[in-house]
């Protein structure tokens, strides 16, 4: 019989210690060291004789088959997944408290309930307040099972007699096994139930969700423990401005990773934003001071943003650098850079920058179009919504590459964008089309040339 061990371990990092600790080593986290009593996990003997195991086979005899996948009714969020769930996957759904992850995941319930079988199993709500919230989005079908069962064990035999076509758990925090002595929600627990489903899901090619809570410090409670047992891992966040949800994929066995899908939270529930660029960029004016449109990578698809500055002259001993989901490190380098190579006196001026619909980003692609926002509010001269800027800036003036430049000429040019500046040395693998008009740059110098005083007005 496997030996009761007592350990001591750390609820932020998983760090285990032989007796408590008021600092953990490994993470530097104050207080997270608990106590947790448990069985032996792995004997430190060798098996005798005769150990029993799968044999082994080559490669070249493993049969290949498709991935069977079910689709969520979410044409963006399958996109996400890489064209929809994989039987018999493991998912985790993170997010801060109060985002949405249950009214999301009675979303998918809704969805799929005219077709599978769901098996809804909430630790943290009663099955009436599920109800309520099942009336206010229209998710009230016979097919939606609703369980507030909290023992892992009783989950599995549960599952093994229902046979459900999809499992959702509510939280994984709130989950224990009877083998344990650890109280739910502690690193151990919340370990040793993932990996339980894990085998579930696999042995019955039943997908299972996973809703997991986030840290003050924006990480999964028992950070990377879980992510490395699951197939995918979904972040499920809110924008600052709190307007729309963005459902962010860092972990997928089954497809890119990287992606993100918008949503809106309405009256009746999520509904999903498919045209992305109406919410991030502003609508009705064709042309204004100190604006310019670009595009960012999420993952492997481009997202059109809407740059924006306002420069002012200041009355303060220092000038004041401000971007608004933009780094401001990076604004004060590009102004010294533009004071510089442009000979224009910023350092006597205020320099605000923002990126509409409450986006953050820090991608050096945005530098090119952030140095032109800058300059048309300094010159007070408008450019025309119809032009796109990419393009990196070094600190010696020269317009560097970016990366994944036909994926953004093609995003800019779907909502309208013919006539886009480049870099110069993305010239050889651009892909030109015939309604598109590609200008190069090399220097910073350029620029200024480029947006107003050129003879072809490209601007």
């Amino acid at each position: 019989m496997k030996k009761e061990k007592r350990r001591f371990v750390c609820q932020t990092c998983g760090a285990e210690y032989p007796r408590w600790v008021g600092k953990c080593e490994v993470c530097g986290s104050w207080n997270s060291v608990l106590e947790e009593i448990g069985m032996e996990r792995f004997s430190s003997k060798l098996p005798k004789t005769n150990p029993k195991y799968n044999s082994p086979i080559p490669i070249t005899q493993v049969k290949s088959v498709d991935t069977d996948r079910i689709s969520l009714g979410f044409s963006e969020i399958d996109l996400l997944f890489g064209g929809g769930i994989v039987l018999g996957s493991l998912t985790l759904l993170a997010g801060e408290p109060g985002v949405g992850k249950s009214t999301l995941i009675l979303e998918f319930a809704k969805k799929l309930s005219s077709t599978k079988k769901i098996l809804y199993i909430s630790g943290e709500e009663s099955a009436s307040q599920i109800r309520l919230r099942a009336e206010r989005i229209g998710a009230i079908s016979e097919n939606i099972l609703i369980s507030s069962e909290l023992i892992a064990e009783n989950i599995a035999d549960m599952i093994y007699h229902e046979k459900p076509n999809i499992v959702f758990i509510d939280s994984i925090q709130t989950i224990s096994r009877n083998s344990l002595q650890g109280i739910a929600g502690t690193i151990t627990q919340l370990r040793e139930s993932t990996q339980f489903f894990l085998e579930i899901a696999k042995t019955t090619s039943i997908p299972i969700f996973l809703v997991g809570h986030i840290t003050k410090e924006g990480t999964i409670a028992g950070p990377k423990v879980l992510e490395h047992i699951v197939d995918v891992v979904l972040y499920f966040e809110s924008d600052r401005l709190n307007l729309y949800r963005i459902l962010r994929s860092t972990k997928n066995r089954f497809g890119a990773v990287g992606n993100v899908t918008i949503l809106e939270m309405q009256a009746k529930g999520l509904i999903e934003v498919k045209d992305r660029d109406k919410v991030f960029i502003t609508q009705g004016q064709k042309e204004r001071i100190g604006s310019i449109i670009s595009a960012v990578m999420e993952g492997t698809r481009s997202i059109c943003v809407e740059i924006q500055a306002l420069v002012a002259r200041t009355y303060l001993p220092q000038a004041r650098r401000m971007g608004e989901g933009l780094d401001n490190r990076r604004i004060i380098l590009l102004c010294a850079v533009l004071e510089k190579y442009l000979e224009y006196k910023l350092s006597e001026c205020d320099v605000f920058t923002n990126l509409t619909g409450g986006l953050n980003f820090d991608e050096p692609a945005l530098d090119l179009g952030i140095c032109a926002a800058i300059l048309s509010s300094y010159l007070n001269k408008k450019i025309s919504h119809s032009f796109g800027i990419l393009g990196e800036v070094g600190l010696s003036g020269e317009v560097r590459p970016i990366h994944s430049i036909n994926s953004r000429i093609q995003e800019l040019n779907a909502i309208g964008i013919q006539k886009i500046l480049v870099p110069k040395g993305n010239e050889k693998e651009i892909l030109l089309e015939k309604n598109i008009n590609v200008f190069k740059i090399l220097h910073i110098s350029e620029l200024n040339s480029f947006l107003f005083n050129t003879g072809e007005e490209i601007f």
